[in-house]
């Protein structure tokens, strides 16, 4: 199984995140598969990893009675990752888009990168804020860091609020989902999840995309925003 299993295919949706967790669960079952997901070694082991497991979970997050979604991913250059045709009662109502694109983002600290080496490299690391490259050797060094108590909720913030700005500049249609997948500098509990998104709705970013769909997968937390450039709004918060 590869990514030719969803490019450009129109699949329903239950099956399109079926044939995602199929892929990711084959990959991690291969020899090095833990290494190749760290490490992004190939387009096969990234995509599903930044493109094809957010897009997975948006769609069960909204595949419901009276809204049948249709999946189809591409994994070329053009401006959006995918397309959603929804069908149903709430579609014939007009309370759903019978078509929708979908742009995945990933939320990340930049030197993310490093820890994911580490772990593979050295089993693993204090964190992305006390890692750093030496330029001459390329070795790697990893030091503590002591976390102040708001400090994992500003950064996750900061972090989304840097990829909402960055991608409203884009010109993305309006009937645009942008996903936003986020890794944290740390495990993020309730607390500091919810603190992180009412940061980014107070934030009143210009916001022009039918839908901003927020997920962490590691403690399962997801948020969804509208891009209401005066009010964003939340409509769940949920771990």
């Amino acid at each position: 199984m590869d990514l030719s299993t969803f490019d450009g295919l129109l699949l329903d949706g239950l099956e399109f995140c079926r044939k995602v967790y199929d892929l990711f669960d084959r990959v991690q079952a291969e020899t090095d598969g833990l290494a190749k997901l760290r490490l992004h070694t190939t387009k096969r082991e990234k995509r599903p990893i930044e493109e094809l497991l957010p897009i997975a979970s948006y769609v069960q997050a909204r595949y419901r009675a009276g809204r049948r979604i249709k999946v189809r991913w591409f994994s070329g250059s053009q401006p959006y990752d995918a397309v959603l045709w929804s069908s149903g009662g709430l579609v014939e109502h007009r309370m759903a888009p019978r078509k929708l694109f979908v742009e995945v983002t990933t939320s990340v600290h930049q030197n993310e990168y490093l820890a994911r080496l580490l772990l593979h490299q050295k089993g693993g690391s204090f964190g992305v804020k006390g890692i750093s490259r030496d330029k001459k050797t390329g070795d790697i060094d990893s030091k503590p860091h002591v976390h102040t108590p708001d400090e994992l909720t500003a950064d996750l913030a900061g972090q989304i609020i840097e990829r909402l700005r960055a991608k409203s500049t884009k010109g993305y249609s309006a009937r645009t989902v942008l996903i936003v997948y986020c890794v944290p500098n740390g495990i993020i509990q309730d607390p500091e999840w919810n603190g992180a998104i009412e940061r980014v709705m107070r934030a009143q970013l210009h916001l022009t995309f039918q839908e901003v769909f927020v997920i962490e997968p590691v403690m399962s937390h997801s948020a969804t925003l509208y891009g209401n450039p005066k009010r964003p709004r939340r409509s769940s918060a949920t771990k």
